[in-house]
């Protein structure tokens, strides 16, 4: 009973998260012209990141609750193949509507498409079975029914004490380790779209341009991302993480060295190629590490990893470029890629993901 209604309550989240979307869009595509734009487009934003982590958080959740494990790492990375669907399908009609109308057309599409969100998660499909796998707040809930039982049978002189919040069973070491692994990862990963605007500004590339090239490496992500699902479930995460950020690295030094159309097309679709390598190994292995009690709380703190990546990617590419060069901003992106991919491969046996099978 209670798993349904965390359900219900994470359905309700993401319905209140997809409304602060349509909200956001539709007041940035009526100012987007307006002498206050930038402080307007700079304040949506900002509302897209918790919205952003109220839709990651909730799904994870579901899944990881729903799945067995032996399927958990196909699981998750259907999931992150899902946000890739909507890279590649959401750049793509940027590109056609920028081609058409003025830039404040993309504003009302995203409203459009929060909008899409609510009324897909009303429709009786999108309600989630119960498989029958134990959920996490199983044991909390027999736990409290019993502590409730004996209260009642002890009488009026010892009144049952107010349920207490489970302690986290989580080995932090191992969650704090490979979660500097993720923060890199996620720098690059936030930073990618930015640095393939900012280089394409920067050697003369029309918007819609640079838009395909975004929905190009969309595409080839999910691709790849059937190859990386196998790799999680065969070779384990560890081997899964360091190709996708070894593969990331390369991408980035590709963009600078070939300043052109040509070496974009290249360097996006290696980036790609990683990309959908790792997708879905952020939630596979927060799932792995996540307790059967109190999984949602701790993979709330989880995302603090992922969503210092986020902070961490523009604004450190902006101080590098600020003091360097945009050239030397994108290399040092790729820097990060390989460190963090080498700290994972030095701690791998202290963290002790699952591994090849």
């Amino acid at each position: 009973m209670r798993s349904h209604c965390s359900r219900r309550c994470r359905r309700e989240s993401s319905s209140t998260a997809s409304a602060i979307v349509i909200v956001a869009g539709i007041v940035a595509a009526f100012l987007w012209d307006a002498p206050g734009s930038l402080l307007v487009y700079t304040i949506a934003l900002m509302l897209f990141a918790p919205v952003s982590d109220v839709w990651n958080l909730a799904r994870q959740a579901v899944v990881a609750e729903v799945m067995p494990s032996a399927h958990l790492a196909k699981a998750m990375t259907a999931l992150g193949g899902s946000m890739r669907v909507g890279n590649l399908v959401g750049p793509i009609i940027g590109a056609g509507l920028m081609l058409v109308f003025p830039i404040w057309s993309v504003f009302v599409f995203a409203g459009v498409a929060g909008l899409l969100a609510i009324l897909v998660m009303a429709l009786p499909i999108a309600r989630i079975p119960d498989y029958g796998h134990s959920h996490p707040d199983a044991g909390a809930t027999t736990g409290s029914k019993t502590a409730s039982a004996d209260a009642a049978t002890a009488g009026t002189d010892s009144p049952a004490e107010p349920p207490r919040r489970a302690r986290l069973d989580v080995r932090w070491n191992a969650v704090v380790l490979v979660g500097i692994s993720i923060v890199t990862l996620t720098v690059a990963r936030s930073a990618q779209p930015v640095v393939i605007q900012l280089w394409g500004v920067s050697i003369g590339l029309h918007e819609s341009q640079i838009s395909l090239l975004i929905a190009f490496g969309a595409g080839l992500e999910l691709v790849f991302m059937f190859l990386g699902a196998y790799i999680k479930d065969h070779l384990g995460r560890v081997a899964t993480l360091v190709a996708c950020l070894t593969i990331f690295r390369a991408g980035f030094i590709a963009m600078v060295t070939m300043p052109n159309l040509v070496g974009m097309i290249v360097s996006v679709g290696i980036m790609a190629v990683g990309n959908g390598l790792g997708a879905g190994v952020n939630m596979t292995i927060g799932a792995d590490l996540s307790p059967r009690i109190g999984r949602a709380r701790f993979l709330g703190i989880w995302a603090i990893f992922n969503n210092g990546g986020k902070l961490a990617g523009p604004s450190v590419i902006a101080l590098v470029i600020a003091i360097a060069s945009l050239r030397f901003g994108v290399l040092f992106t790729g820097f990060v890629a390989i460190a963090g991919a080498v700290w994972v491969l030095v701690w791998a046996r202290q963290i002790g993901l699952p591994g090849r099978r």
